[in-house]
Formats: structure tokens, sequence, C-alpha cells
């Protein structure tokens, strides 16, 4: 069973933003941290600070804060359009690089890291106060708040760039963000590292190795390759290719799940792969507070799409494209590793009726990751049904998705394309166990976890580390494990005879990579799309674009590419170099806080 959720009860006891947003100032009729300050209370205060790592804090929006991050990480990507309806809401504004510093989404999500920090002090204030805690004990549980602010820290850090570290000393909160934080940051990690356990309690928690797969997030964030590639060392298993020592907070040492689709699956979560999940959970007596809210507009519906807030989060034309493999089963790349793939679109049914039944989907060889990625027509939904093109008003919504992503899955095609995301959405067998409908009618709650950090992104930053200044076909063994998986795993399958037996429900082929690697830029980019294809949809997609120093080149090349295909949506789209890298400091903090810089551009 799943375990860290928030307790309604305990809600009204954790410090939450105020009128600064990470201001260490009570609001009304919540108790203080010095009513915590014991063993029980420090306890609750980590619940609640856990809890703040879905991004859902008392005063936060849902998508805006959700810490999947699809808002900022993957439609301002390339690899999912916001959707819906053109409705002119702030996703919209965000996809289109037109963020503004009194956008509220922009202002939701500070608010919703600062609140993260404020809770991590509370933990290490109480803990330090505690007189019934033995030092073992305080450290213990700092140890553990000092990872979940680091995590906070690192979210605005990577959005925002520019922003103040707080710890629990401040109390002069006109704090500058001219300062670079990394130090810090890594500081709290590396304490974190040091004092925390392997083996947790409960499975959400994180521990020792957690800890060490983060800092090296930052490192590599920070283009420290070198500091990098010695921690990732000590962490990536032997079986590997390593030489540590990796375990998941149940001491299971780090592995890949056998299958692709295990990492979204509610009912096999915190398996070996999972390095730092969010914990959701539904039907637990918070009437919803536990759910994973912020992707509630991304799963199926169970009413009739009567919302623009249905299908959000679509994936590209673009993004599916690169799914596609040549005769040996690799990605279509040229001589220096460039993608290939997006000169023709994948058959798809854009434009095409959904009762008309002589569709066929896209005949050549794909990824198997595609179809646990993306819904497409032709290619069964998880366990929802076969595919079939009946029973659908072509005009309209269907009422209850029973077949593939046809006609009446998609809200507006014309503004958000024929695909609809899978990841992270639970399967029909696991309605009302791992759903819910607590939120509002048509928006139905999931209960599947979000991997902040799973063991596929641990093997690729070390291959990224081995192609900038290390072995180059050690950086091709790492990848192909990553390959071999999909290769090996479950494949998505359709009934295909009368008798019930079942095939695959497209032409999959994936290979390795065989053949040397010896051109460093060929290495880089075959590294940079085996992390797209790997984790697409998982919210990482738009930072890694930042942190190669590529965003501006990448992005207006998709758009060049992608607004013919999609012009109720992207005509006139535009990333703009040395500003779009990174979202503005809220106004509404830099009024309250003049010490506050503003980024380029803004």
């Amino acid at each position: 069973m799943k375990r860290i959720v928030l307790i309604s009860s305990i809600v009204a006891l954790i410090l939450t933003a105020c009128d600064k947003s990470f201001l260490d100032v009570y609001p009304p009729n919540v108790v203080g941290v010095e009513a915590l300050a014991n063993k029980k209370g420090v306890q609750q205060l980590l619940v609640g600070t856990y809890h703040d790592v879905t991004g859902l804090t008392l005063r936060s929006s849902w998508w805006s804060t959700s810490g999947t991050n699809w808002i900022y990480g993957d439609i301002t990507s390339g690899d999912a359009y916001r959707g819906g309806n053109n409705d002119g809401a702030d996703g919209v504004i965000i996809e289109h690089f037109q963020v503004q510093p009194s956008t509220g989404h922009i202002a939701d999500k500070w608010r919703s890291c600062y609140d993260g920090v404020a809770r991590s002090n509370s933990v290490i204030l109480a803990a330090n106060d505690a007189a019934d805690m033995t030092d073992a004990e305080k450290i213990s549980a700092i140890a553990e708040a000092r990872f979940l602010r680091a995590h906070f820290h690192f979210e605005a850090k990577k959005i925002f760039n520019k922003i103040p570290f707080i710890d629990e000393t401040i109390t002069d909160f006109m704090v500058s963000n001219t300062t670079d934080i990394w130090p810090k940051i890594e500081a709290d990690l590396r304490f974190a590292f040091s004092n925390l356990p392997v083996v947790q309690q409960y499975k959400g928690k994180a521990n020792k190795w957690a800890a060490a797969c983060y800092l090296a997030k930052c490192y590599m964030f920070e283009k420290k390759f070198a500091e990098a590639r010695a921690l990732l060392d000590s962490i990536i298993p032997a079986s590997y290719g390593g030489n540590g020592g990796g375990k998941n907070s149940q001491g299971m040492p780090y592995s890949l799940s056998p299958n692709f689709d295990d990492n979204f699956n509610a009912a096999i979560e915190n398996n070996s792969e999972q390095v730092f999940q969010i914990q959701f959970s539904v039907n637990d007596g918070s009437y919803g507070a536990n759910e994973n809210i912020g992707e509630s507009a991304n799963t199926p519906a169970f009413f009739p799409l009567s919302s623009f807030y249905s299908t959000w989060k679509q994936p590209s034309f673009n993004l599916v494209n690169a799914f596609k493999t040549n005769k040996s089963g690799l990605p279509y790349m040229d001589a220096s590793g460039n993608d290939t793939s997006n000169v023709t679109n994948m058959t798809n049914d854009q434009l095409i009726k959904g009762t008309y039944y002589k569709y066929k989907t896209y005949q050549g060889t794909v990824d198997p990751r595609l179809d646990w990625t993306v819904g497409r027509r032709g290619v069964p939904y998880l366990d929802w049904a076969s595919p079939s093109y009946f029973g659908t008003n072509a005009t309209g919504y269907s009422s209850f998705p029973t077949s593939d992503p046809n006609f009446g899955w998609i809200n507006n095609r014309l503004f958000g394309g024929p695909y609809v995301p899978v990841k992270n959405n639970y399967r029909a067998s696991q309605v009302g166990l791992y759903s819910d409908n607590y939120v509002q009618g048509y928006l139905v709650g999931s209960a599947v976890n979000y991997s902040i950090i799973r063991f596929a992104d641990v093997l690729l930053w070390a291959a990224e580390c081995e192609v900038e200044i290390g072995d180059l076909n050690k950086a091709r063994t790492l990848v192909n494990y990553v390959r071999e998986r999909a290769l090996t795993g479950r494949k998505v399958e359709v009934a295909s005879d009368q008798f019930g037996n079942y095939a695959p429900s497209a032409h999959y082929v994936i290979g390795l990579y065989n053949d040397s690697w010896a051109d460093q830029t060929y290495a880089r980019n075959a590294v940079r799309l085996e992390r797209r294809l790997e984790l697409a949809l998982e919210g990482h997609r738009f930072f890694d674009l930042v942190r190669w120093g590529i965003a501006d080149t990448y992005i207006n090349n998709y758009l060049n590419a992608e607004e013919p295909r999609l012009p109720a949506n992207l005509t006139g789209v535009s990333f703009t170099k040395d500003k779009n890298e990174y979202f503005p400091i809220p106004q509404t903090e830099i009024d309250l806080n003049p010490n506050l810089k503003q980024n380029s551009g803004y």
C-alpha cells in the first residue's frame, strides 16, 4: 500500500506560505513550530513537506504547480501541445513563450516551491528544539528535510534561474537573488547523502542513494561532468558497468524494470528502477487531496468531454515521428547523429472522421516505447479495449472511452492534434482502485506515481558524462542497457484473431547500437535522442534543452516545421534566445522584495 499521504487533519498543523510567499509567518488558525517541536510533531511536519513535492499546496493551483511539470517541461519543449481549446489560459501563453512577470501560473509555481522550502525549514527548526528526540533521530529528520529543501530549490532554480536560497537561519526575508545558489543546494544534498539511511520505513521516503542521484543531477545541470561521472560510478551497480551500491528506499539494488511500462503502473510502483517518486493515492479519506490532480486533464474521461480541460498535454507530431525506426531498429539519424525522423509525418488521423473504418495506422517500424507513451488511433490504449472505429459520433464526443484514441477522445484536434498521453495514467482494470472523481465530475484523478528520478535517467546521465569526458563506447553500452529493456520488454498487443490470440499492435522493431562510436558529435546526439525517447512526457525535456545550450535553435526549428501542421495553435510562435530559457520572476514577488532582480528580457 502506498504511504506518505497527507492526512487532512495534519494540513492545519503545517506551515504554509504567507503574504510574502516564503516568509516564516504563521497564517491564522495554524499551529506554530514551537507546538510541534517533539518527535511526533517533526514527523507530522515531514509528512506535510513530502506532500508539497506534489506541488499541490494549500495556496497553489492544479496544473500550474504540479510536481510533474508538464506545463513547464513538456509543452515548451516540442514534445507536446497544451491541447484542449484555444481559450487563452496561462498554459497556452506558456506554450507560446509569451509569459510575462504578471502571468498567474508563474506566481503559483514560485509560491509552491517556496512553500516547500518553508515546510522543510520548519522540520529543521522543530527537530533542533525537540527535547524527546535523540541526536541521531534529529540528524536523520534534518537530513530528510534538507533533501526536500534541496528539491524545492532545484525546482525553482531550473525554472526561474535567479532565485534566493532560504534556510532555517534566515530572519530578514529581503533576500537578494543575485548569488549562485548551486553550492547551497549541493551542500544540502551532501548532508542528506551522509546522514540518510539506505532503507526507510516507508517506500516513498528519500534515502541515501536518492540524495546521491539528486546531487548527480545538480552536477549535470552545472556541467560538472567529472564530479557527476565519479558520483554516478559510485551509484551504478556492477551489473550496469559501475562500481556502486545504489539501492532504493526498500534496499533493492537499482536496476531497470523488466518492462518499460512497469514504471507507469500503479500496481507495481516504488520498484527497483525508482529513485524518487511523488507518491499519489486515491480513496484514502482525503477527498482527492492526495491524487495526481496536476495530470487530471490528461487522463481518460468517464463523462462526455464537455470541457477544454480534457485532452491537455497532447503529444506533438514531432515527438511521435521521433519513434520511427530504420531497418536496424535504430532512430532515423544522419552521419552526425541529427534526428531526421521529422521530414515526413507518421500516418495519423488528424483529419479523418472517427467512423472511417478503413483507416490504417502507420505501417512502418516503430520503437515499442511509442505506444506506452502516446495514445494513437489503431492501437489499444493500455487495457481499455482493442481498436474499434464504430460507435463514435464523428463530429462529437463518445461518452466513454472504450477503444483506441479516435475522434471521440480528442476535444479539439485542430488545436491539439490527434494524440493523447499514456504515461502516468491508470488502466481500465484499475478504475476505482487507482482512480477517483472527487475533484470534478468530468475530471478523473489518478493514483499513478510520478518519477522525479528513475534509474534509466541515471544511466543516461552516465552516458552523457562518458560522451563529454570519457569513453564513447562506454556511453554506447549505457544507452544499449536502456534500449535492451525496450527490446525485451512487454509490447502493446491486440487480439488478432477470433480465438483471442494476441499479437503486437504495430510493427515494433528496436535495435542496439552495435557499431562502435568514434565521433563525439554523433555520440552526443544519440544519447540526447535516447533521453527524449525514454523520458518523453515526463517533464524533463525543456530543461534538458536549456542545460545543453540548444533550446533556441532546437525549439525554433521545431516551430518552423510544426506550424504548418497545427496552424490554429502555433502560427507566429517563436523562442527568444537569452530570454525564454527561464521564466520571469513573478512581479508580485519583486513588489514585495525589491532586492529581487528580474531575469533578462522581461
